[in-house]
Parts: C-alpha cells; sequence; structure tokens
C-alpha cells in the first residue's frame, strides 16, 4: 500500500490535501482544495515509473480532458510529483449506490425499482459516450460504490482514473491495469483473458443492476465457475433471491426476538426480512423475468453471449420502465411513497450517512464511511439491559445474546 500524503500538504503548488476520501492497491483517492480558486477536487494518485510511463500517462490526460457529458465529473488537470501521478477531477458530493441500497436494507426501508431503473439509464449514457470515443474508452471498474447520487438525485459515474483508452489495445496505460472489483469484473479482465472491450463494462452494469434490485453482491467469476462445475446455477436468479428473503412476520425472527428478551433460545440467528427486495415481489411475473433476462445476459461469462453494445442493453431496460407499475410500498413499509414522482424521498437515508460521515471524520480518520450506520437502539426497560453485543433489551436473569 502507498503511503498517504499528509493533511495539509500542498501539491503541485496550489492543491492542499484536506483528507483521504478512499484506498486500494493502486494508492490513495484524495479530497483536495485548490487554493487557487477555493474549490474542492478528487485527486487520485499511482505511483509512476519509466519515461514511457509518463508519456502514455501524457496520452491518457489529454484522453479525459476530452471528456465532457452531465453524468461524468469533469477532468481538471494531472501531474507527477514525488514519483506519483496524480488525476485531478471534480469533487462530486453526494453518496455511494452501495451505501444508499445498504442503508436502505437496514433501515428495513426501500429504494424504488424505478428509481434505481432511471440511475442506471444515465450512467448508461455516460458509458455509451465513453464507448464512442477514437478510441473507445472503458471504464473497466463500474460498481455500486463509483456511482455517486447527489444531493439533487443524479447519478454520476466516478473513478475514471481506471479507464482505458483503446484502439484493439495497442495502448494501455500503466496505472490502469486493473483487475476490477470481484462480482463486476467480467473473466476476460483477470490475468489470462482474452483483455477487455466494451462488452466488459456491459457485464459489469449488470452486476450493478443485480445489486441496487437485490442488495446482494454478485458472485465473483471463480465463484460461478465453481458452480458451473458443479452443475448448479452460477447467477442465482432475481427469483432465487426473493425466494430466499424470509416473511415478514417471520416465525424464527420472532423466536429470535423473544431470545434477545430472555424467554428462549433459537438455534440460530434468522435473516431478517428486506422490504427493498421484497420490491420484486410486487411485479408482474412476466416483467420480472423479463428484468432477470436482461441481467443473466448482461452477465454472461463468454463476450459474444452477453449485449454486444450498452445501447442495447440501455433499450432492454427503457421497454422495462415503460410497462413498470406506479411504485407502491410492499405490506408493513411505513410511510407511503409519492406514486407522481419517481425520485424516494431519501432525506432520512442522506441523514444517516451524513451522521457516520460525521462521526469518522471526528475519529481522525477522514475516510467516508463504507458501512450504514446502525438502526437506533431499543431502549431497555428497568427489568432489563441492553445487550453489549446486538443493543437489544436482554432481562436481567437472562444470558446474552450470542
Amino acid at each position: 500500500m502507498i503511503e498517504t500524503v499528509p493533511t495539509g500538504t500542498i501539491l503541485h503548488g496550489h492543491y492542499r490535501i484536506e483528507r483521504v476520501l478512499g484506498s486500494g492497491g493502486f494508492g490513495h483517492v484524495y479530497l483536495g482544495m485548490d487554493l487557487a480558486n477555493n474549490q474542492q477536487y478528487a485527486l487520485k494518485e499511482y505511483l509512476v515509473s519509466g519515461a514511457s510511463a509518463q508519456e502514455q500517462l501524457k496520452h491518457e490526460a489529454t484522453v479525459l480532458s476530452h471528456l465532457h457529458h452531465p453524468n461524468l465529473p469533469a477532468f481538471q488537470d494531472a501531474f507527477i510529483e514525488r514519483g506519483r501521478y496524480y488525476v485531478v477531477l471534480n469533487y462530486i458530493e453526494g453518496n455511494d449506490l452501495t451505501d444508499i441500497i445498504r442503508v436502505a436494507r437496514q433501515r428495513n426501508d426501500i429504494v424504488p425499482i424505478k428509481q434505481i431503473m432511471s440511475w442506471l439509464l444515465a450512467i448508461c449514457d455516460a458509458v455509451m459516450f465513453l464507448h464512442v470515443q477514437h478510441p473507445p474508452v472503458i471504464h473497466r471498474d463500474i460498481k455500486p460504490d463509483n456511482i455517486r447520487i447527489t444531493p439533487n438525485g443524479t447519478a454520476i459515474l466516478v473513478d475514471l482514473g481506471n479507464a482505458k483508452s483503446s484502439a484493439d489495445g495497442a495502448r494501455t496505460l500503466f496505472f490502469i491495469r486493473h483487475q476490477g472489483t470481484p462480482g463486476y469484473a467480467p473473466p476476460e479482465q483477470y490475468p489470462g483473458g482474452s483483455g477487455t472491450d466494451t462488452r466488459s463494462d456491459v457485464y459489469a452494469l449488470g452486476g450493478t443492476l443485480y445489486f441496487a434490485l437485490t442488495a446482494h453482491e454478485p458472485p465473483s467469476v471463480s465463484t460461478r465457475n465453481q458452480a458451473a462445475q458443479q452443475g448448479r446455477p452460477d447467477l442465482p436468479s432475481l427469483q432465487e433471491q426473493l425466494a430466499s428473503n424470509p416473511p415478514e412476520n417471520n416465525p424464527e425472527a420472532n423466536e429470535l426476538r423473544q431470545f434477545r428478551l430472555g424467554v428462549t433460545k433459537p438455534a440460530k440467528p434468522a435473516p431478517r426480512h428486506s422490504k427493498h427486495l421484497a420490491q420484486l415481489g410486487t411485479l408482474p411475473p412476466d416483467l420480472l423475468n423479463q428484468l432477470n433476462r436482461i441481467i443473466q445476459r448482461a452477465m454472461a461469462l463468454k463476450p459474444k453471449d452477453r449485449y454486444q453494445h450498452v445501447a442495447d442493453f440501455a433499450n432492454d431496460l427503457k421497454q422495462v420502465i415503460k410497462v413498470l407499475p406506479q411504485p407502491t410500498p410492499p405490506p408493513g413499509t411505513s410511510r407511503p411513497l409519492d406514486p407522481n414522482s419517481t425520485q424516494p424521498d431519501l432525506a432520512e437515508l442522506y441523514d444517516a450517512l451524513q451522521a457516520a460521515k460525521d462521526k469518522n471524520n471526528q475519529g481522525g480518520q477522514g475516510v467516508q464511511a463504507s458501512s450504514p450506520p446502525s438502526p437506533p437502539t431499543p431502549k431497555a426497560s428497568p427489568s432489563s439491559f441492553a445487550c453489549p453485543r446486538c443493543g437489544m433489551p436482554v432481562l436481567q436473569q437472562s444470558t446474552f445474546c450470542p
């Protein structure tokens, strides 16, 4: 892991490092303040070695500087300092799609399917824009973590630092020889694969939609290959995910609840019902089948079996949106949805995420929280106390939760 640049360091004469936004095998992403205009930017760093690599970096910086799209962050600058290469992009306020979906699930709330589809279509538009460049630009790391939802509800595809401009594979940057993220990276992106092309981004878009609808990560390529060798479905269908969702009034969950109150002891903790996932059950069966076929085709292990162009994937999504029923909350949802809007009320989710970020930053980490905050802890009665592990009330005479 590359050592982080200390907070307050001035790079390139005018970018002051404010804090670390994220980290990975490539290096780090920083929030930086441009002292020339008092604007915040995201600075992504990479190690640099060799004159040829520097020449490639200059070429790629030129490519990135010509990418202007409403669903992409604007390129601002690129420079080399202290043996590290920095790409400077507009800093996008908001929250990652990953955190929005996970917080919704943890709060047992929902993000409407129609809104998810609208966000994905906006990202598809950005990816299509990248793919029609000359030569095409392949993102290579599309995933929910790299989709930012701004406070006004706009979806932005970030992390262009892994993008690859490729003319039949003739030019590849050293810093984007990137294996991607398990679950979202297709087989050809791994060592020994056939090499990435625009269909690799189609695979990642399918995985992103899978997660956004189910709140479950898609299986990695190795997991899928192992399942196929054992004669099992390598990618669980939407119907399978829906069937595995415990019912709202799950007897096992009730048993667990009783144990937490010191009444009984279940054999094992019961999974929690997900209202977000339960939305899929409100779709007509033929529409759910159609949506599942779209994802299965986009995530085909062989590139030739996928959508050959993002536009084809997007067109099929548009057909689904046209016939989606007006969003209605699954049974037990606390607040109704506005039938005249595809925008969910994300204010509570955003508040929860912001509280987690503020707490993390106050702790000196300076890194955006990657996991959602816990739901409010129930108050213990005078005859009970809160379990130090789960926070639920436990009777004085009972044992702790396992």
